[in-house]
């Protein structure tokens, strides 16, 4: 008996030496009022350190293109803006869903093209059914019936991803007068979506035997630039950013990037 309450002391006080100890320390600053940060920041980024570099843009025309960009900020806030806004005052909703779903409709077959060319049967096969219900049922393309069924979903392809799935490298940073970031590869894809629209548009008039399409030419780029400004949400300097600039030309190229990859 004696020797059980002896093994049971020792181990009470072998259990009494290995449990950690409770210290109660005050916190040094417990009784501070809270007085913010207040240290200076003396470490940033250097400006070609490899985490900034993938920010970078081939840019090698930037004064050029800052002049450009600015000269397109005041066209859009004089010109292109007011106008679209006195079109989405004058012209009813309907009527400009319209006028989107025919233009849209017109688009397909560009985005058809250069999905064939790019290989992709899928893109390629939605834009034809979407082309063609909505020429057919959709009167014309007033209407998008396509757009109900998801799987009909509007596809987005074009000459400058063509060119760029085939290897074509992007070319320096380019703002192009009057529609904005580009750069020289898409530039070049977009005189190409031109072409294409202009041959696709001149065989449409043909077809309704119209012979003298000066006048319509002139009376669908404006309605197209109208369209155009009425649907893009962005404005000229609203970022509140004094890198506006810079962070335009970064997220259009990335998203170029990511539109040839899909």
């Amino acid at each position: 008996m004696t020797r059980r309450i002896l093994l049971l002391l020792l181990l009470a006080l072998l259990t009494a030496s290995c449990a950690p100890k409770v210290v109660d320390v005050a916190a040094p600053a417990a009784a501070l009022e809270p007085t913010g940060f207040k240290a200076p920041l003396h470490r940033w980024p250097e400006a070609d350190a490899p985490a900034l570099r993938f920010l970078d843009v081939d840019d090698p025309w930037e004064p050029m293109n800052r002049e450009l960009y600015e000269v397109n900020a005041i066209l859009d806030k004089y010109v292109m803006y007011p106008a679209a806004n006195i079109y989405r005052i004058f012209i009813p909703a309907p009527v400009r869903t319209g006028v989107s779903n025919v233009l849209g409709n017109i688009g397909e077959v560009p985005v058809f093209l250069n999905s064939l060319l790019q290989f992709k049967g899928k893109k390629a096969a939605i834009s034809f059914c979407r082309f063609l219900i909505n020429t057919t049922f959709g009167l014309a393309g007033v209407r998008d019936l396509a757009s109900r069924n998801p799987k009909l979903a509007r596809q987005h392809e074009d000459v400058g991803q063509t060119l760029g799935y085939w290897g074509l490298g992007t070319g320096p940073y380019f703002v192009m007068p009057v529609l904005g970031p580009s750069n020289l590869r898409d530039t070049a894809g977009f005189g190409g979506d031109t072409l294409i629209m202009y041959l696709e548009m001149e065989y449409l008039y043909e077809t309704l035997g119209l012979q003298d399409n000066s006048p319509l030419d002139m009376t669908e780029l404006i309605i197209r630039g109208l369209d155009m400004r009425a649907n893009t949400a962005f404005s000229y300097h609203s970022t509140g950013s004094p890198f506006e600039y810079e962070m335009v030309r970064f997220i259009y190229t990335k998203k170029r990037e990511l539109d040839i990859r899909r």
